[in-house]
């Protein structure tokens, strides 16, 4: 829910991000972000079945100074279900997610 542009960095995908609408949030526990927020994703395929991801935030209003997040995403095993992600307003915790 922002404006997305990528460009490659030898193996690395990097995805610039910013102007977010107010819409969004952070995470599951809603953590919020100001109009300033800005986000670099960087994606490498470190071995055929994982892709490592980082992800660099930016934003002065709320936080201190810039922070990261990284960790891998991993292949799905075969025949493993994926479940449907269905993003309805007010709910906000993970019992709407468990059958």
């Amino acid at each position: 829910m922002g404006d997305s542009v990528g460009h490659w960095d030898r193996d690395t995908l990097v995805v610039d991000v910013n102007g977010f609408n107010d819409q969004t949030w952070l995470d599951m526990a809603a953590n919020f972000h100001s109009d300033q927020l800005h986000v670099v994703e960087r994606y490498k395929m470190i071995n055929p079945k994982t892709i490592q991801y980082e992800a660099t935030l930016d934003d002065p209003k709320v936080y201190t100074r810039p922070w990261t997040m990284k960790f891998p995403i991993r292949a799905q095993k075969a025949g493993a279900e994926i479940m449907e992600f269905e993003c309805i307003e007010g709910e906000r915790d993970l019992q709407h997610y468990v059958k």
